[in-house]
């Protein structure tokens, strides 16, 4: 009787102690100022409590092209701009540059790694360099992103409005370059203000300080912006505007050189109303 009671215990009492074992839990890939972390590898690194992760475009990028899941919204040119930087259009940060370093150092978190993405590396390599010369040291530039294919993106929509706000990009399969439009209509569709941005396959800016080349980008491109306020017109008649001129080769803007190319006849035609 003895024996066949061992029997039944030795095995049930097995049964218990493998029950108890835990399976191994893989640790977190360590982070130190010297770990490459990339769009590529983004992945690896997602979900922690010690990483803040941090989206530097505005809102309406996020709507628009869509966004990384799990990264919090620090608009870099709604918010940032001239509220915690004077950057004088300069993406070569200074120290002087910062005229809040208190709201800087409440948005970023010192004991967390920061991961940071815009449309490009401009934005996020400015906002890098402010925090490391504030002390931080593990603070991460990932890339633009459209360099992101890993699984936690949320596409948007290709274009963005929000009530009497707009926001869309086009990017140019010839040139490789990305053309960009934002701002805001009244109640009755017209345009009241209006922006353009242009970036190169470096991920800069033709409106920056840096390019010499032949065509002076800001001049034209503000003059633009100003001729479409001051001339009230919706987004389907700039876009009649643009083919005619297009189609032409000539226009009533005076002293814009620059011209409608089938690039920015694309980034509005994404606009209009059919």
């Amino acid at each position: 009787m003895m024996k066949r009671l061992l029997y039944l215990v030795v095995p049930m009492a097995l049964i218990s102690l493998l029950g108890c074992v835990e399976e191994p839990v893989d640790e977190p890939l360590p982070i130190t100022a010297e770990t490459v972390i990339t769009m590529e590898n983004l992945d690896e690194y997602m979900y922690r409590d010690d990483v803040q992760y941090v989206d530097l475009r505005n809102f309406d990028a996020k709507f628009a092209a869509g966004y990384i899941d799990g990264f919090e919204q620090i608009p870099f040119f709604d918010y940032l701009d001239y509220r915690v930087f004077e950057r004088s259009d300069t993406f070569a940060f200074e120290p002087s540059q910062i005229i809040d370093q208190y709201e800087l150092e409440r948005l970023f978190k010192q004991d967390k790694a920061i991961f940071l993405y815009a449309d490009g590396c401009m934005r996020s390599e400015y906002v890098q360099a402010a925090l490391w010369h504030l002390g931080y040291e593990r603070v991460f530039s990932l890339g633009g992103f459209y360099e992101y294919l890993g699984e936690y993106k949320v596409l948007g929509t290709g274009d963005y409005r929000y009530g009497d706000m707009f926001y869309t990009d086009f990017l140019s399969e010839t040139t490789h370059r990305r053309y960009f439009v934002s701002g805001e209509l009244d109640l009755g569709k017209y345009i009241t203000s209006i922006r353009f941005d242009i970036v190169d396959s470096d991920n800069r800016t033709l409106r920056g300080s840096f390019y010499d080349g032949l065509t002076n980008y800001n001049d034209q491109l503000t003059i633009l912006e100003e001729f479409i306020v001051t001339h009230p017109m919706t987004m389907n008649e700039l876009y009649d505007l643009m083919m005619t001129a297009n189609t032409s080769g000539s226009h009533d803007i005076v002293e814009y050189e620059l011209g409608f190319d089938d690039d920015l006849l694309a980034l509005i035609e994404t606009l209009i109303i059919n």
